[in-house]
């Protein structure tokens, strides 16, 4: 006679229960259910067959579940069990038996029967594990148990059930990254890949197939927040839900031991980042359908609902066959991104193309499409959509009748006819302009290189009380295109003195101090021409550099970086006023976002007389009490002080001070802007340098050629281009305030 399948359900949650008997209740032929456990034992009184023991665990009453399992075992013998939990379960690993189970809610449909199956199946199996599939799970046997497999009877025999096996304690794991060698479960881990202060990623082999995977950890000084573990298990799971053919593949999720952990598909690939830094060339063909990819993937997600990391040249991989591959982004299900980060993942993606984009041979459409992504132009591409027009334009002749088109191929061929007859009478107008803009307009450099005396003496800082504050000297304007000029082509001249030049912090890759597209803004500040749709000349300030480059050249100036106590104090004076000119907010006193592009109104540039960055002389208003020119606006600067990032408390960033062309709130000299790396390059942040006296002596050996000296078809000669890349997993907007 068969025995009556019976499910005992122990949870105190009536919806948890019913979630259990929705999944298993055709499974079997009985199901109890009871709040606790004392329950449990009135209601299995008599009971000579358990099929199966579902039971949630909590701190206060875990205790009694396995009294009570204990008991039945005594009274009716073995039977499979399955814990639960929405908390930390480390503290009962040592009650856990062989081949019984613990996952953490909400439990996993598909995951619960298959493991149902594998231990009611009457052939005998081995430990499958099958919870590893799809959800956190925790382990099945502590590490390092000598317990043996138990064995079951013949096939030709009515199945035994397993027998409870000796219980041991885990061996103790470390609370953060995990050493190389460690198992889990079916991983064990081969090398580290990188690390933070709450994750961990390695490669390792799943042993039972050969498998080489990259496994990340989240570390076990977590496992007991909740909050902590479901976000990992969302994460987890919402990347496992991708499905487009260049985002990498996420594998399975589980816990053992206190780790939660997933597994990735590791592609053996080098990262454009990697190419760039090898100085490897990519063919344009290759370089279009990165582009295509990216553009694919990231509609991909947009329409999915996902949340994601932004693309950069270290997260895209590009595999044998010239075939890009993306690192799974996903962070989870969320909002889509913002404009202001989908124009950051155009400007990434742009800066992940660049080093391979040739002077002479590159497909002119895709230097015209790099070139316009993530700019401020009129035809910029600053969105998803944006790309993806760009990428593939629609045909203007598609659904058009054949009158339609005889139409207009008539037209194009008497406008080829029109534009033919006027074009030899253009180009001489042409020339004519182009000879007087090169040879009679040249915007003249000025010495701007003058240092103001800051006195010694107590001022407010930050609103919240006064300190004492050194003597110093500080540059009266932002250091200039121009004057960056000179540092690079000492540097060019005199190779071994960036060695001295290097930052105790500087990355060994980065090499060269060559800003952002110097090359090209460097060339059209030298004729006064117009750079992303702005006016710009050798006077403005430099930009496109990151606190690397401003430290190195403070440094060859002879100075340093001005702390953010000194900036504030050049800024604000004893007094502690909230702009240099006095407490009032004038919005023609400086040059801010205000009017940075045309509103309802306000045409651009209309407030303060600049749509983008000014000559670092030429708004006299922004002047403070010693009189340093332009603290609240142009550009903001970097400083020497580094401080917790505001969202990322564990990560430590340096702080750039004064608002920006681009900031359009958040104006007080008080204002604290957290950059996103050190390696953080953009066009609206420059710096001034500090000195200890009042004449810095550069380290500049021979006389370089002026800047206006240098042929405008040329920048320069500079250092390699730079090889790090930057990529930070989320971008602000720009120009946000830190208070």
């Amino acid at each position: 006679m068969q025995t009556e399948r019976v499910l005992l359900i122990i949870d105190p949650s009536e919806e948890d229960r019913r979630t259990v008997r929705s999944i298993l209740e055709t499974k079997v032929d009985r199901v109890v259910e009871a709040a606790d456990a004392a329950a449990a034992w009135e209601a299995t009184r008599g009971f000579s067959h358990i099929t199966m023991l579902v039971a949630n665990l909590d701190q206060a009453k875990g205790g009694e579940i396995f009294d009570l399992r204990d008991h039945l075992h005594g009274e009716i013998g073995p039977f499979p069990c399955v814990f639960c939990s929405h908390e930390d379960m480390t503290p009962f690993y040592p009650r856990v038996l062989d081949r019984e189970r613990l996952f953490f809610k909400p439990v996993n449909r598909g995951v619960l029967l298959d493991w149902f199956d594998s231990v009611t199946n009457p052939e005998p199996i081995a430990d499958p594990g099958m919870e590893a599939a799809a959800m956190n799970a925790a382990p099945s046997e502590p590490v390092g148990s000598t317990v043996p497999e138990i064995a079951t009877a013949p096939s030709h025999e009515p199945p035994a059930q397993p027998l409870p096996s000796l219980e041991s304690a885990p061996i103790p794991l470390p609370e953060e990254a995990l050493p190389v060698g460690t198992r889990l479960g079916d991983y064990k881990l081969l090398r580290e890949i990188q690390r933070d202060a709450d994750f961990a990623l390695y490669e390792a082999e799943q042993t039972s197939i050969g498998r080489h995977v990259a496994l990340k950890t989240l570390y076990r000084k977590h496992r007991k927040d909740i909050n902590w573990v479901q976000g990992f298990v969302n994460e987890a799971s919402a990347r496992a839900s991708v499905n487009h053919p260049a985002i990498s593949l996420v594998y399975e999720c589980d816990q053992e031991m206190g780790v939660n952990f997933y597994t990735l598909e590791l592609v053996d690939a080098p990262s454009l980042s990697d190419l760039a830094r090898r100085r490897a060339e990519l063919d344009d063909t290759v370089l279009w359908k990165v582009l295509s990819a990216a553009s694919s993937a990231l509609i991909y997600l947009r329409d999915s609902g996902m949340s994601h990391r932004l693309f950069t040249a270290q997260s895209i991989l590009i595999v044998k066959g010239a075939e890009p591959r993306i690192a799974n982004p996903v962070r989870g299900r969320g909002l889509p991104p913002s404009p202001e980060e989908e124009r950051r993942q155009m400007e990434l993606l742009a800066d992940a193309i660049l080093p391979f984009l040739k002077k002479a041979g590159t497909d002119p459409a895709l230097f015209s499409l790099v070139d316009r992504m993530g700019t401020d132009r009129i035809d910029a591409i600053n969105s998803i959509e944006g790309l993806r027009k760009a990428l593939n334009p629609p045909d203007p002749k598609e659904g058009l009748s054949n009158a339609e088109l005889a139409k207009i191929t008539e037209k194009e061929t008497n406008r080829t006819a029109l534009v033919v007859g006027s074009l030899i009478g253009f180009l001489i107008v042409a020339a004519a302009i182009v000879t007087f803009l090169v040879i009679g307009s040249r915007p003249e450099v000025r010495d701007l290189e003058v240092f103001i005396k800051v006195p010694a003496g107590v001022f407010p800082f930050q609103n919240t009380g006064e300190i004492d504050q050194p003597e110093f000297w500080i540059g009266r304007h932002e250091v200039t295109i121009a004057e960056y000029a000179k540092f690079l082509a000492d540097l060019s001249a005199h190779p071994d003195k960036a060695a001295k030049l290097r930052h105790p912090d500087q990355p060994a890759e980065k090499t060269s101090y060559e800003p952002e597209k110097w090359g090209q803004y460097y060339a059209t500040a030298q004729k006064g021409g117009s750079f992303f749709g702005g006016k710009i000349d050798p006077n403005c300030p430099v930009v496109g550099v990151d606190f690397w480059d401003a430290h190195a050249y403070a440094t060859w100036r002879g100075g340093r970086l001005p702390t953010e106590q000194e900036w504030e104090k050049a800024a604000r004076g004893r007094s502690g006023s909230v702009y240099p000119w006095g407490d009032e907010l004038v919005n023609a006193n400086f040059n801010s976002g205000l009017d940075h592009e045309s509103k309802e109104g306000v045409p651009a540039g209309s407030i303060d007389g600049y749509k983008y960055w000014c000559p670092v002389d030429a708004i006299t208003a922004d002047e403070s009490r010693y009189g340093v020119i332009g603290l609240a606006g142009n550009v903001s600067e970097w400083t020497a002080t580094w401080d917790a990032h505001p969202d990322v408390p564990d990560k430590r960033v340096p702080l750039k001070r004064g608002a920006s062309f681009a900031t359009t709130a958040g104006f007080e000299l008080t204002a604290r802007r957290a950059a996103e790396t050190p390696g953080e390059r953009n066009y609206w942040t420059g710096f001034r340098i500090a000195a200890d006296r009042e004449a810095p002596v550069s380290m500049e050996t021979a006389a370089a050629p002026a800047a206006e000296a240098v042929p405008v078809e040329e920048a320069p000669p500079v250092s390699p281009a730079p090889e790090s890349a930057p990529a930070p997993e989320t971008a602000p907007a720009p120009e946000t305030p830190q208070q």
